[in-house]
């Protein structure tokens, strides 16, 4: 199990008796909130779960412990591991001895609804209740905990571990909705694509993390919002007949995969990720005519200076505005901010503000798109940007 957090307070002493004390601790997690037991005496938040008992293994103290204290049954097929904690200070019985604590996190399921709880007399005496929350709202109550005579140690651990919790659930939240979109786009194989463009561009963005003006920034992650953006103006044209959507889509995908061998073949990106499609497309039984139409649009999506020709392929176009919509609007605001602080790690909130009027704002007023639905996504982006500086301004500026 990876370790998550170590406690080490160091108020003991060295050679002295270690006592040992490992625990189960169960994240439990519902509609974006988190099961935990609430002391009303103290007035704090933890998470279920406690000592393991002679004889047990992780998964039975686990199931115990949990029903005890919330009265809710464990789903035994759902535990996953999460993280351990690792706690050591003076012990609180020993003045020369060592009290050390493996904490064992563990995600898990719970049925629908909760039976009768089995507290013993320290819990029943603090009123220990089973309660849903959010927990960056238990973990700042936490904080305020004023209570002297409670475990603060205790409550701190639990807190440090919210946080983890939440960084962890929003995560999960993101790559399910990532599933759920790559449904919508109606094609199973595009999951197989992205990932091979995953790998290709991987070492990519691992060896030039600094690749987009001086930020960490992803080729492949900015490859899967071009996509997003694609079905959105597909959803949005009003001329979906002149569309071909799946070859576009592909092409979507594949559009950046040459920035893998751009330095190594001394080619623009675009015509570099030619061989690399048109290789993936026949080795996965493409027709090899639709194979070099994919071609042609990977390989010149790069010229938008063709964008307003009126006999530009119209799926070309498609994507040139999809590509050109990233990076724009409040991503743009984002970048540019994280750019300032790169450049000067004691940049001020106005030196932010510059970046953003000499960039972001700035290029946002030029409308390049040329369809109509285009044109309207880059004029939302275009009124969050202008509402957003003018805010910033009048919180910065006298």
């Amino acid at each position: 199990m990876r370790d998550l957090i170590t406690f080490d307070q160091k108020d003991y002493n060295p050679n002295g008796k270690v006592f040992k004390r490992p625990s189960v601790r169960a994240v439990i997690a519902r509609h974006g909130d988190v099961l935990l037991i609430y002391s009303k005496k103290y007035d704090y938040y933890k998470f279920p779960g406690g000592g393991i008992e002679a004889g047990e293994n992780h998964t039975e103290a686990l199931l115990r412990e949990v029903q005890e204290e919330s009265g809710y049954r464990i789903l035994p097929d759902s535990i996953r591991e999460f993280g351990r904690v690792l706690r050591r200070q003076k012990d609180s019985y020993d003045e020369n001895g060592i009290f050390e604590q493996e904490n064992f996190y563990y995600f898990c399921d719970v049925e629908e609804c909760a039976g009768e709880v089995a507290l013993d007399d320290y819990e029943a005496e603090e009123g220990f209740t089973a309660v849903w929350i959010d927990p960056l709202t238990a973990m700042h109550h936490n904080r305020n905990v004023r209570a002297a005579d409670c475990d603060h140690h205790m409550i701190e651990r639990d807190s440090r571990v919210l946080d983890l919790v939440d960084l962890e659930l929003r995560k999960r939240a993101r790559a399910e909705h990532e599933r759920a979109t790559l449904r919508a786009l109606g094609n199973p194989d595009y999951a197989e694509m992205l990932s091979f463009v995953e790998a290709q561009l991987s070492a990519t963005d691992a060896e030039n993390p600094g690749a987009k003006t001086d930020i960490a920034y992803s080729r492949f992650e900015h490859t899967k919002r071009v996509l997003g953006w694609a079905k959105r103006l597909y959803d949005g044209s009003d001329k979906k007949e002149t569309l071909r959507y799946e070859d576009v889509m592909i092409a979507t995908i594949f559009h950046d995969v040459g920035r893998a061998v751009a330095k190594s073949t001394n080619l623009p990106h675009a015509k570099a990720g030619v061989p690399i499609t048109r290789d993936y497309l026949l080795s996965h039984g493409f027709d090899p005519e639709r194979t070099e139409y994919i071609c042609f649009l990977v390989g010149s999506h790069s010229d938008k200076h063709l964008m307003d020709d009126e006999k530009l392929d119209p799926n070309l176009l498609f994507l040139m505005e999809a590509d050109l919509l990233d990076d724009m609007g409040a991503l743009g605001i984002v970048m540019d901010c994280m750019i300032t602080q790169t450049r000067n790690p004691l940049a001020r909130f106005t030196d932010c503000l510059d970046h953003i009027m000499r960039y972001t704002h700035r290029m946002q007023q030029n409308n390049p798109m040329i369809s109509n639905a285009g044109r309207q996504l880059w004029e939302e982006k275009t009124r969050i940007v202008n509402e957003f500086t003018a805010a910033l301004q009048a919180d910065v500026e006298l």
